[in-house]
């Protein structure tokens, strides 16, 4: 197993869920819940509030998980440079999660809209998590 460096991994951790928290609030919240057909008063439900506990720590632990394959990824490649961490963030999330998001997106019967957006959000903090992985060393 390669040298793993924990606080970069944890960084981007952190990094992916502020990246999270705007992409679907600030960046494309509106647009995300007009296509998800929901308000904010459903989403500001008990019911809604309690599920979401858990996704949130559910996601804190896949994201690290993500973040530590990831960092596997780059020291088996070899990878140095913000150039090189681009690339096998980017090729990750296309072998691995544009091919299995999409065809769940289009199983659901959603607008390609919200595919672009929930297949964005992945591609842009892969690829970052991608370059600080292979810069910091």
């Amino acid at each position: 197993m390669t040298q793993i460096n924990y606080y970069a991994v944890v960084t981007c951790t952190l990094l992916y869920i502020v990246l999270g928290a705007l992409w679907y609030t600030v960046i494309f919240g509106k647009s995300w819940m007009s296509l998800m057909e929901i308000t904010l008063a459903q989403l500001k439900t008990t019911e809604v509030q309690e599920r979401a506990k858990l996704g949130v720590v559910t996601s804190v632990v896949c994201y690290f998980l993500m973040a530590l394959t990831l960092s596997c990824f780059i020291r088996y490649g070899g990878a140095k440079t913000a150039t090189d961490g681009l690339e096998i963030g980017m090729l990750c999330w296309f072998g691995f999660t544009f091919t299995t998001m999409l065809p769940n997106h289009l199983f659901s019967k959603k607008s390609i809209s919200l595919a672009i957006i929930n297949l964005g959000y992945p591609l842009v903090g892969m690829s970052l998590m991608g370059m600080i992985l292979a810069t910091w060393s």
